[in-house]
């Protein structure tokens, strides 16, 4: 799905932008509902995240931690003094630069090699576009507008983007909270997702670990939840006791569900 990744990262962007010039100095420095940033920063960190897509040379902050979210913090604190319209521009810039490269890696001669991000995994070069839509939705929805949020007003174009940040959330699971699932996972687990979208999955042990497959054949063990509330809660960002409903073996569902934890 990642060319439905393009398009929604396209279309998250162009919300991004859309939003942001109607920012004045208070809302530029309002702190977000991501922790410790505000809504400079988090602007700033989409714009580092299209930027590392689109320019092979970036030269990375120091991040002896080796840990994606550190780097990222890193990078945000190298930008934190740039005047507000200066970011602005910078993500102009780096999204335009950046949705450019996306669409040149969904060609066939690049789309299936590989790219090591840091804890995060190995994937294919077509999945950044599905990145990219995850790394936007959940900030937009999540840590810059209300509710949950400082900005009480925004349009967000949340259909286009939502099946490849799930993409992206089933594909990263094995790979960057694997080893947790797995030891928590003593029969498989169903998630069906609504709302938003209606896609169902299957998490399992499979051959070298955790497997996530979509598929409409349930175990007994199924999570329900809203798809958009799965962005929060398998990111940590809230509970999910309070967005999920459980059939069957209750005990066995939450060790999975408390295993998440999806970047």
């Amino acid at each position: 799905m990642s060319d439905a990744g393009l398009a929604g990262a396209r279309a998250l962007a162009e919300n991004t932008v859309k939003i942001a010039e109607q920012f004045g100095t208070t809302e530029w420095e309002a702190d977000s509902a991501c922790h410790g940033w505000r809504v400079h920063d988090l602007i700033g960190h989409m714009a580092f995240f299209f930027n590392f897509i689109a320019d092979p040379d970036l030269v990375f902050p120091p991040n002896p931690s080796g840990k994606s979210e550190r780097l990222n913090d890193a990078a945000v604190r190298e930008r934190a003094d740039l005047p507000h319209e200066q970011i602005l521009d910078y993500y102009r810039e780096q999204s335009e630069a950046g949705l450019a490269t996306l669409a040149a890696l969904q060609t066939e001669e690049l789309r299936n090699n590989t790219l090591e991000m840091l804890d995060l995994g190995t994937y294919r070069l077509h999945q950044l576009s599905d990145a990219v839509s995850f790394d936007h939705l959940v900030h937009l929805t999540s840590d810059l507008l209300a509710p949950f949020g400082p900005i009480p007003h925004g349009e967000i174009d949340v259909a286009a983007a939502v099946d490849p940040a799930i993409d992206w959330m089933v594909a990263g699971l094995p790979q960057m909270c694997g080893e947790a699932v797995a030891a928590a996972l003593t029969s498989p687990v169903a998630l069906r997702l609504n709302g938003a979208t209606e896609r169902t999955f299957v998490i399992s042990h499979g051959d070298g670990g955790v497997t996530v497959t979509e598929s409409d054949d349930v175990p007994e063990n199924v999570a329900t939840t809203q798809a958009t509330e799965f962005l929060r809660w398998g990111t940590t960002r809230s509970a999910w006791r309070s967005a999920v409903e459980v059939s069957g073996d209750r005990r066995t569902v939450a060790a999975v569900l408390d295993a998440i934890d999806i970047v």
